[in-house]
């Protein structure tokens, strides 16, 4: 896996393992397909994944030119800001625990910002980041690729650097949060290890590890051919034997996890907290895929195609945007959902209820 895909990876991790501050709203896939795409221009392009904010807009931002934008669909509005720096591609904005914008900028700086695009916080990294991983107490740590080794850096809550620790080995996958504030990063002859205190370990054991996966509070080792559960500590359990090569992973709070299998034929995997699979019969051209509350899925490839499976695996429905897109889809929390268009839009995909007519009058 490159380090590129596991950057991508990381940023998955992270958004779905901060702990939730509030029950969030149920999320579901609709029974019929979305009958309305609305766009609302961004007026740049480059654009990233839609990302929802805490007080029901939508931020994107653009790289040519670099700016936030800001969609406020119940209002009808759309504002844009200038950055400093255009943002990366290697990894997706998200929001921290104080509610500020992160992103990775083209530089290697990781800015925090706020609904203004005005800069809040910074730290200048060195090397490519895989990943920000979020602590209970709201600190946070970047892993950072250089070279032959990795660093650990530490972040203070206003984003500058506190301190960094440095690993000598290459890492192989995106980073995870253990419990008890421990971080987790594989390398060729296992996993290393950072604690709170500062002391980076190496547990040797699983080799060949390729992606580090969250489910819930728990973490899992991906090799080739199987899943290996972690305790606390990062020690590795028995493995779970894997049906066949997995491409890509996504964590989740819902007690799974999603894999891609290439195949033949291509497929899901759904691996739960107790090692149960599913296999789930998909699409080739899937690139991305999400599981809502009710237990439905929903697939899209970058050219637009969305495909939504029932729980069991069977077809709901199929529908084609026929525009590039970016292929991550947020759902809404009316039945709507919200996805970046490679042109400079962001869509709004919905299904209106139908207007009321008023029954005629009897004639007097």
């Amino acid at each position: 896996m490159s380090l590129r895909r596991a950057g991508a990876i990381a940023l998955a991790l992270l958004g779905f393992a901060t702990p939730a501050r509030s029950d969030p709203p149920r999320r579901t896939v609709p029974r019929t397909p979305w009958t309305t795409v609305d766009p609302f221009p961004l007026g740049g392009a480059g654009v990233t994944p839609p990302l929802p904010l805490p007080d029901g807009r939508v931020a994107v931002f653009t790289r040519a030119p670099s700016t936030l934008t800001l969609v406020d669909s119940a209002r009808g509005t759309v504002r844009s800001s200038p950055l400093e720096e255009p943002p990366s591609d290697r990894i997706a904005p998200r929001c921290d625990a104080l509610g500020r914008l992160v992103i990775l900028g083209g530089g290697g700086t990781l800015f925090r910002l706020g609904y203004d695009g005005r800069v809040r916080g910074a730290a200048q990294l060195v090397g490519e980041l895989l990943g920000v991983v979020e602590r209970a107490d709201g600190t946070e740590v970047a892993v950072v690729a250089n070279r032959q080794h990795v660093d650990f850096v530490s972040l203070r809550t206003d984003g500058t650097i506190a301190a960094a620790r440095t690993f000598a080995a290459s890492p192989t996958t995106a980073p995870a949060a253990l419990r008890d504030g421990r971080i987790a990063v594989g390398v060729p002859r296992g996993l290393a290890v950072f604690d709170p205190a500062g002391t980076i370990r190496l547990l040797p054991g699983v080799d060949g590890l390729q992606h580090l996966v969250s489910i819930d509070d728990a973490v899992f080792a991906v090799t080739e051919d199987a899943i290996f559960p972690l305790d606390a500590s990062g020690v590795a359990a028995p493995p779970w034997p894997l049906p066949a090569r997995t491409r890509w992973w996504s964590s989740s709070t819902d007690g799974t996890a999603l894999a891609w299998m290439d195949g033949p034929p291509s497929a899901m995997l759904r691996v739960d907290l107790r090692g149960v699979l599913q296999r789930i019969v998909a699409p080739p051209f899937t690139e991305y895929a999400l599981r809502d509350s009710s237990g439905a899925f929903l697939l899209a490839s970058r050219l637009g195609r969305l495909v939504a499976l029932d729980p069991d695996g069977s077809e709901r429905w199929v529908i084609d945007l026929r525009r590039a897109i970016v292929p991550r889809i947020v759902l809404g929390a009316d039945g709507d959902a919200w996805v970046t268009a490679v042109d400079g839009n962001l869509l709004r995909l919905s299904s209106p209820p139908p207007v009321a007519q008023e029954a005629p009058r009897a004639n007097r």
